[in-house]
């Protein structure tokens, strides 16, 4: 099994601190925020719904189950954890429904809000997440864990792809490098575990760029050759580097972009694309794999930024509070792996 953070450079030092979390189900709490406003009509009933004790799938199989549809007809944004207090949003396609129909309620799941909307609700279409979060057991030096969250609210957070990118075990990687290049087995898998672990190869090397990156201190300011993801519209440019470039970045307005590696032009090129050839040349049999996917190559920002960031230390209760919002696809443990070690 592979520790996917234990290789990794953190831009602000390496925590010296470590704790458990998820030890019960109240120590981690998710809200997820949609962002837009319900049409009040249509066919798809969104549910808005508490749940404990069960996966998204696992939550969708039941809410198809009690309403008997087919679970394809439930659509949700971002799947949340099993082992957790969690709130998100389901839709349920019913055509020619005019009444909310009765669902019954279990220990594992309340129904919070329903609304009447006129489109499908799809996978990465919410806007962010927040976090209440304790960390239990805390030991180490925390002698740092102040200046380092000041530094995070001031400049933001690596953008690391967190351990759920790599599998329970850790080893998507090897299971991507063995299954894919095996045309017999590759045959057999279903698209979404192909997706799965197409997704793992490419965090990885995303994730030993933006490290290699760090390393040489590339973290508060672009580099020649950059391309340029910008916040919101998540759009990417290239363009040269000059004063009106890096006070966008220092403003979080643009990011400099990470490979997440396909077929295409880059339009990376010096310092940038050298960082990014270095780390290809060095994980050839992950490219090849991945070119005979046929994916296009895009790009992820190397920074996230923290909403509303408190964290509390009780040293006599050794836990760490923390209350956070974070844009989706950043990784709520890839945040605390800047000031806490997690085990």
């Amino acid at each position: 099994m592979n520790d996917v953070k234990s290789d990794l450079v953190f831009p602000y030092g390496q925590a010296k601190c470590s704790g458990s979390i998820k030890l019960q189900a109240d120590d981690f709490k998710v809200v997820e925020q949609l962002g837009f406003d319900f049409t009040g009509a249509g066919e798809h009933l969104f549910l808005y719904i508490q749940k404990t004790g069960l996966t998204t799938h696992e939550l969708i199989n039941l809410i198809a189950e009690k309403l008997s549809v087919p679970a394809r007809q439930i659509g949700y944004s971002g799947l949340k954890d099993k082992h957790a207090i969690t709130r998100q949003w389901l839709s349920v396609q019913l055509p020619g429904c005019k009444q909310i129909p009765d669902i019954t309620e279990t220990d594992q799941f309340q129904i919070l809000q329903t609304h009447w909307h006129d489109r499908k609700l799809r996978v990465g279409v919410h806007k962010s997440n927040q976090f209440d979060i304790k960390v239990r057991n805390v030991t180490g030096n925390d002698s740092q864990l102040s200046s380092t969250i000041e530094s995070i609210r001031c400049y933001g957070f690596a953008n690391y792809f967190g351990e759920q990118r790599f599998g329970a075990r850790g080893d998507n990687v090897e299971q991507a490098l063995r299954i894919l290049n095996n045309r017999h087995k590759s045959k057999r898998m279903t698209r979404t575990k192909r997706s799965l672990l197409i997704s793992s190869l490419r965090s990885e090397l995303y994730n030993r760029i933006l490290s290699k990156r760090i390393s040489r201190e590339i973290w508060q300011q672009p580099i020649d050759g950059d391309v340029f993801v910008l916040a919101g519209s998540q759009s990417v440019f290239a363009e040269s580097l000059s004063s009106e470039i890096n006070r966008r970045y220092r403003e979080f307005d643009i990011h400099s972009g990470v490979s997440l590696f396909g077929t295409g032009d880059s339009r990376l090129s010096l310092s940038a694309m050298d960082i990014e050839n270095e780390i290809f040349a060095a994980n050839a049999e992950i490219c090849e794999t991945l070119l005979n996917q046929n994916l296009k190559r895009s790009f992820r920002a190397n920074r996230a930024v923290t909403k509303n960031l408190e964290v509390q230390y009780f040293p006599e209760q050794a836990e760490i509070h923390i209350q956070v919002e974070l844009k989706k696809g950043s990784y709520l443990t890839t945040l605390l792996n800047h000031f806490v070690s997690l085990t």
